[in-house]
C-alpha cells in the first residue's frame, strides 16, 4: 500500500471512530512520511537550508533551519484548532521536533555557492520589486 493511501486509510479509520490511532501507529507513520517526501522532496537538510535561505532574503534577517522547523510546528499546531483529530498534524510535528533536534546542534555556515546564489537572488528581487522611496532623502545625497 502507498504511503499516501496508507495515510488516507488511517485517517479515515480514526475519524469514523472504528478505531482510534495509537502512539505507535503514530510513530510508524511518521517514519513512512518522512521516507516519502525525501524520495519525493530530496534531502530533508536541503530543503531546511534552502527554505532558511529563502526566508532570509524575504525577512531581510538571518532565519535559522531550526526557525523554520518551529514555524512550521506552530502551523501544524494551529491547523489543530479546526481539525483536530487530523493525524497527519501529529505525525508532521513528530518530524518537525526531530528535525528542531538536529538543526539545534549544527552551527549555521553558509558556503560561497549559497553566497553567491543569495546575492543573485536579492539583486533579482531588488529589480523585479524595488523598495519605495519614502521620501526621506540621505544627508550625503543632499
Amino acid at each position: 500500500m502507498a504511503v499516501r493511501d496508507h495515510h488516507r486509510a488511517i485517517t479515515s479509520i480514526y475519524l469514523l471512530g472504528t478505531d482510534k490511532m495509537n502512539h505507535k501507529d503514530l510513530l510508524a507513520d511518521a517514519v513512512a512520511t518522512l521516507r516519502d517526501r525525501g524520495n519525493r522532496y530530496g534531502p530533508m537538510e536541503e530543503m531546511f537550508d534552502r527554505t532558511a535561505r529563502l526566508a532570509s532574503i524575504i525577512l531581510d534577517r538571518t532565519v535559522t533551519p531550526y526557525e523554520i522547523t518551529t514555524i512550521l510546528k506552530c502551523l501544524k499546531d494551529a491547523r489543530k484548532k479546526y481539525d483536530r483529530a487530523n493525524p497527519e498534524h501529529y505525525m508532521d510535528n513528530v518530524n518537525y521536533e526531530a528535525f528542531s533536534a538536529q538543526f539545534i546542534t549544527v552551527p549555521v555556515e553558509p558556503s560561497a555557492a549559497d553566497i553567491a546564489e543569495d546575492e543573485m537572488i536579492r539583486a533579482m528581487a531588488q529589480k523585479l520589486a524595488p523598495q519605495r522611496d519614502n521620501g526621506e532623502t540621505n544627508d550625503s545625497q543632499a
